[in-house]
C-alpha cells in the first residue's frame, strides 16, 4: 500500500507580515487621505476659475435693465462661490492634543522643534512599533478631521452658493424675456 504524500506543514509564520501588512494599509490610508485632499483643491480651483470668468462677462450686460437684477443676484452668488473656494484652500493645521503633543509625521508637528531635539523625538519614536503606529493613525485621523472635513465643507458651500445663484439668476433673467 502506498501511503500517499502528507502536506507539507505551513512555514513558520513570519512575525513581520503583520507589521508589514499595517505599515501598508497605514500608508495606503495616508496616501488617500492626501489625494482626497488634492482632489478638493482642483474643485477649488475650478470653481474659482470659471466664476472668475463669468462674473466680467455678466458684468458686459448690466446695462440691460430688464436682468440687471438677475445679473446682479449671479454676480454676488459667483463671488460668494468664490470666497468659499477660497477659503477652502487656505492651509490648515492640526490641532494639537490637550496634552500640547504634536504629531511628528505632520509638519504642522514639526515647527514648534529645533532639529536636534526633532531628531531625538522621531529616533525614540522609530524604535517603537507602537508609537509609531500610534503617530500614523493620528495623521491619518487629523488629515481628515482638521483637513479634510473643513475643506470640503467650504467647498460644499460654494457649489450651493454657484448652484442657487445660478438657478435664482436664470430665473429673473427669463421671466422677463419670456413675458
Amino acid at each position: 500500500m502506498s501511503e500517499e504524500p502528507q502536506n507539507p506543514s505551513p512555514p513558520a509564520e513570519n512575525t513581520n507580515w503583520p507589521a508589514l501588512l499595517r505599515g501598508s494599509v497605514l500608508s495606503s490610508a495616508q496616501s488617500k487621505h492626501v489625494q482626497y485632499i488634492s482632489l478638493a483643491d482642483r474643485r477649488a480651483q475650478v470653481i474659482i476659475t470659471i466664476n472668475a470668468f463669468l462674473v466680467p462677462l455678466a458684468l458686459s450686460v448690466y446695462d440691460n435693465p430688464e436682468i440687471r437684477l438677475g445679473i446682479l443676484l449671479f454676480i454676488l452668488a459667483a463671488t460668494l462661490s468664490i470666497v468659499f473656494a477660497i477659503i477652502s484652500l487656505m492651509p490648515k493645521r492640526y490641532r494639537p492634543d490637550p496634552t500640547g503633543q504634536r504629531n511628528l509625521l505632520h509638519f504642522s508637528g514639526i515647527w514648534q522643534y529645533d532639529e536636534d531635539t526633532y531628531k531625538a523625538l522621531m529616533r525614540e519614536s522609530l524604535e517603537s512599533r507602537n508609537t509609531i503606529t500610534e503617530l500614523m493613525v493620528s495623521d491619518i485621523y487629523h488629515l481628515s478631521h482638521d483637513v479634510l472635513r473643513p475643506k470640503f465643507f467650504w467647498i460644499r458651500l460654494s457649489f450651493y452658493a454657484f448652484l442657487a445663484g445660478m438657478v435664482c439668476a436664470i430665473t429673473l433673467i427669463a421671466i422677463p424675456l419670456v413675458g
